[in-house]
């Protein structure tokens, strides 16, 4: 699943935050050259690119550190994930 060699700093990361108790989803992307925030009322709202790679992400340990999955992402904790952005 994850390499050793890979890291997260190689590709466009968008850190997606669900909020355990309304389920409103807050996303922002996470690169120098951009400030881009996004809201979504649900999880069902995302992107499907997002809602995929999330659903992923949910199903890794929240053991730390928590892994890294190359093309993916990483669950940082209960609610919060990083996921890659898929290349155009």
């Amino acid at each position: 699943m994850s390499q050793n060699n890979y890291s997260l700093c190689d590709d466009k990361i968008y850190r997606v935050y669900i909020d355990p108790t309304t389920k409103h989803v807050y996303t922002v992307c996470i690169d120098i050259d951009s400030d881009k925030r996004e809201y979504y009322d649900s999880p069902d709202d995302l992107p499907e690119w997002v809602q995929a790679k999330v659903a992923v992400l949910m199903m890794t340990s929240l053991t730390k550190p928590t892994e890294v999955i190359e093309g993916v992402g990483r669950r940082i904790d209960a609610n919060t994930y990083w996921v890659v952005e898929p290349l155009a």
